[in-house]
């Protein structure tokens, strides 16, 4: 097996990533807000054949630009317009990702590296999940770190193809997420910058190539898009961009230690083998190419951990970009570890088994959540959340399982600690961790979910094959568009509440309201048909509102 490994990595490492990041993922509902927001617009895209402008209940949905609902759309022409269609598109970015790591890391330093650096990606939790998920970041992120990569090359060769290709990633990262890609590499390179002392390292023309490439690819949308349709579309774009630095949207406001929390749990179990290379006296100074890289490395995760600290909007995947560096420093840690060049630190095995033992321990726990709910809903305040703890969750009694498996790989991993044996321990428990991950997934993942938005996607598709319209109350979703299968209005009114609920209405509408809402956001004339969870259903009829019309004098 080793001498294959080693004559085909890189048909091994495919094998590897499709075998991880494509099972499964279809096996849960598409998640609000972003997943189902995304699959959408992207299902909105191939009904009206309009790929130019991002859409969302069929009217303009200024926040996104296209690249990603482009490929979700074309994913839904080949697969159908599924769950598995819609998270596609980042399993292939998943196994790209994989690849471009694992060459760059043979180039630096050697195959070992690669390979640990690769395993730290797919055995710790959230780097690996996101590949499997339906949202924007992956693919944005790749595009930033190819960008960053390329300004690394540019800085100790000056050629201007690096120029070249730094601004043509960053122009498509551009048009997958927006100008805050723009933010991030200029912070990166000014940072980099002022570590050199404010050497030049760059010539200016070759910044105007890195630019102008920039600016012709992210042109192929927003400079069709304005001679097409005029600024307006981008001119909100760029107003919405703006807010969403400033202010937190959507009530996503965290503490600023709120990333680093995020980081610390959900990278596990690269972020306890990282921490001793999280700070250093590496300099920007030193020749060789691996020192550069391992500085610059460390460079990008404080630019993005501190940048999207100061962000007032704080969401998980916001700070999805430190994923690769910390992954690599974590990389580079256990590479000097195994050639006993450094040490493991003691409180490096407190902060690996308190993490993971509390993850274990939430894993176990969930699954009992049927048997112990009764204990826990006494405490607990909020209408909502006792409601929606009313259902069950359909455990079949093995999943504990899983969670329990993971708890005596993390004592197999601390006995062998004492026993001198971290290195091959730490390598074990990242290729169990790697196939644990999708498991937990599959498992897990539908069952929660019942908790949670499952009654409301369900009370969705029993109205798919109806004329009717389908919106929320009192709370924000894009569940009702994608899982009713909704279809273009022909009438402009219904894209507002008001009429909705007060107008002369020509078909029937169908509400979700969370219990805690109904009574701010029900009306008379609305019926209650149904509730479940955390929702209760209503209905407007339209045969209703017209014997009103008959009988109002």
């Amino acid at each position: 097996m080793r001498k294959i490994i080693d004559n085909y990595p890189y048909l091994i490492l495919v094998m590897w990533a499709c075998f991880l990041f494509v099972p499964f993922l279809g096996a849960v509902h598409l998640f609000d807000w972003d997943e189902v927001n995304f699959a959408e617009s992207a299902r909105e895209m191939l009904l009206t054949g309009n790929y130019q402008q991002v859409q969302i209940n069929f009217s303009a949905f200024t926040e996104k630009p296209p690249l990603f609902f482009w490929l979700q759309a074309a994913s839904m022409q080949i697969f159908g317009i599924t769950e598995f269609a819609a998270r596609f598109p980042n399993a292939l970015v998943g196994v790209i990702t994989l690849v471009f790591i694992f060459s760059v890391a043979k180039r630096w330093y050697n195959e070992r590296f690669a390979w640990l650096w690769v395993l730290l990606t797919t055995g710790s939790l959230t780097p690996h999940l996101y590949f499997k998920t339906g949202i924007i970041d992956p693919l944005y992120n790749l595009f930033i770190i190819l960008s960053l990569y390329q300004l690394f090359l540019y800085s100790l060769s000056q050629k201007p193809s690096h120029a070249w290709l730094l601004g043509l990633f960053l122009g498509l990262a551009i048009i997958t997420k927006g100008p805050v890609a723009v933010v991030i590499i200029l912070l990166c390179f000014m940072v980099y910058w002022a570590f050199q002392k404010a050497k030049l390292f760059f010539k200016i023309q070759h910044l105007l190539y890195a630019a102008l490439s920039a600016f012709l690819v992210s042109a192929m949308w927003f400079g069709i898009e304005t001679i097409e349709n005029g600024p307006g579309f981008l001119l909100a774009f760029i107003a919405y961009q703006v807010d969403l630095f400033l202010n937190p949207v959507a009530g996503h406001g965290q503490p600023f230690w709120y990333h680093p929390l995020v980081l610390l749990l959900g990278c596990f179990p690269a972020s306890i083998i990282a921490f001793p290379n999280l700070l250093g006296k590496i300099s920007p100074q030193e020749k060789s190419p691996q020192a550069q890289l391992l500085f610059f490395m460390r460079l990008v995760f404080w630019v993005v951990l501190i940048l999207f600290s100061i962000v007032e909007t704080k969401i998980v995947h916001y700070s999805s970009l430190c994923y690769l560096p910390l992954s690599f420093l974590a990389a580079h840690f256990l590479f000097q570890l195994q050639s006993k060049s450094i040490a493991w630190k003691k409180y490096q095995t407190v902060l690996f088994i308190l993490v993971g033992g509390l993850l274990a321990f939430l894993l176990i726990t969930i699954t009992f959540i049927d048997q112990i709910k009764r204990f826990l809903i006494p405490y607990i305040q909020d209408d909502f959340a006792i409601a929606s703890l009313q259902v069950t969750g359909a455990w079949q009694g093995w999943e504990f399982s899983l969670g329990l498996s993971l708890l005596l790989a993390l004592i197999y991993v601390f006995v062998q600690f004492f026993r001198g044996s971290i290195y091959l321990s730490l390598r074990g428990f990242l290729l169990f961790h790697s196939v644990l991950i999708p498991c937990l997934l599959a498992a897990l993942a539908p069952r929660v979910e019942q908790y949670s938005q499952a009654p409301a996607i369900e009370f969705f598709e029993s109205l798919q094959e109806k004329d009717v319209y389908i919106e929320t109350l009192g709370y924000k979703s894009y569940a009702q568009y994608f899982y009713g299968k909704t279809k273009a209005h022909t009438n402009d009114s219904a894209k507002q509440i008001d009429w909705l609920l007060h107008g002369e209405i020509d078909k029937d509408v169908y509400f979700s309201l969370h219990v805690n809402n109904t009574k701010d956001h029900v009306h008379p004339n609305l019926t209650k048909i149904g509730a479940k969870g955390g929702f209760v259903f209503y209905k407007r009829s339209v045969r209703a509102n017209r014997l009103e019309s008959i009988v109002k004098p």
